[in-house]
């Protein structure tokens, strides 16, 4: 099984080459070469996880020599973390706010664009899970990201609460965080860590988790 890492996101902003103690641009034959050697890792970590990946088995599935590997990346954990920051950083990053006021419509939308990505990123996403307990900085990263998602959603339910569209009884950092997590947990029991026999569709799992946020917020149509 392999990433569905695609070839656009694994470019960031000026990517370098090293050439001795020197850092240059990498320049279109080394953004190629770069690209290679992140999806030849994205696809070996989910394949046979982090600590069972060597740099020289990422080099020789990039078809680069292992020289190579250490122009464009330190080490095995300068890759994982490259890798992290570009692909599953935009799982968890909030397109758009949801909007208390379009009633279960809009909570089904906003599941449903998690949850698709979510899917589409299963394989890479036990990595991650494996790197937040090796790695500090990727724990940190974790944090962040996931802050990133719950302070989105408890903006969502105080304008619901002052609208009129969701229960004004509320804890609404402790509610953000309750289901923040249930679609984040949700989605990592179902598609990576105990997956059923029968997997739902991200269609399914969407409207099962909507209807429990509806029915937990009282969400009014």
């Amino acid at each position: 099984m392999t990433t569905r890492v695609e070839r656009e996101n694994v470019t960031t902003t000026e990517p370098v080459r090293r050439e001795g103690d020197r850092e240059v641009p990498a320049g279109p034959r080394g953004l190629k070469t770069r690209n290679a050697l992140l999806l030849a890792a994205g696809e070996l970590f989910a394949e046979q996880g982090y600590l069972e990946t060597t740099v020289g088995q990422i080099a020789d599935r990039a078809g680069v020599a292992l020289g190579t590997f250490y122009q464009y990346f330190r080490d095995r954990s300068d890759i994982i973390t490259t890798l992290v920051r570009t692909v599953v950083v935009d799982v968890l990053k909030v397109e758009r706010r949801w909007d208390p006021s379009r009633g279960r419509a809009g909570v089904e939308r906003a599941i449903g664009a998690f949850v698709r990505t979510y899917v589409a990123t299963a394989p890479f996403q036990s990595v991650w899970e494996e790197v937040t307990h090796i790695q500090p900085d990727m724990a940190d990263l974790r944090r962040e990201t996931t802050r990133m998602f719950t302070d989105a959603l408890e903006a969502s339910l105080r304008d619901g609460v002052t609208g009129g569209f969701v229960r004004d009884d509320l804890d609404i950092p402790a509610t953000a965080r309750a289901l923040t997590s249930m679609v984040d947990r949700y989605c990592y029991m179902t598609y990576v860590f105990d997956p059923p026999e029968k997997k739902p569709s991200p269609d399914e799992t969407a409207a099962l988790l909507t209807a429990l946020w509806a029915d937990a917020l009282r969400l009014a149509e």
